[in-house]
């Protein structure tokens, strides 16, 4: 089994290049927009956490990269970007820079962030 990579730096060096400005410019849309957030490695990937807890994490896959949000069914989402039939988490796939810069994608990270300050901890079973 592969390594899973412990710092940004790594997980970048091992993302494919297709995807690296994908990456970037995500990860500079949530430092900006959630700069209270913690940028962590978990699961091999960044995770940006309030109080050591999941909000937003940058995973990229074959053919996009995902933006994941735990608590995704609490959010707002008017453009209907979300994706995923899980309990609780739902992702954007972006495959463009152009994308990573969408007002609505923008509008997502900033409900995910006010959606886990008024929920506070994980709700039990998460």
């Amino acid at each position: 089994m592969p390594k899973r990579p412990n710092d940004f730096d790594a997980f970048f060096a091992n993302t494919p290049d297709v995807w690296k400005p994908v990456v970037t410019e995500l990860r500079k849309v949530v430092r900006k927009l959630a700069p209270n957030l913690v940028e962590a490695m978990k699961y091999g990937m960044p995770q940006y956490t309030k109080d050591k807890h999941t909000v937003v994490y940058i995973m990229p896959a074959a053919d996009h990269v995902n933006l994941g949000f735990y608590d995704g069914v609490d959010l707002d989402d008017p453009k209907k970007l979300l994706d995923g039939t899980g309990k609780r988490l739902r992702h954007v796939k972006v495959r463009t820079v152009q994308e990573a810069r969408r007002p609505a994608l923008r509008a997502l990270v900033e409900d995910a962030v006010r959606v886990r300050e008024k929920i506070g901890r994980p709700p039990k079973g998460w």
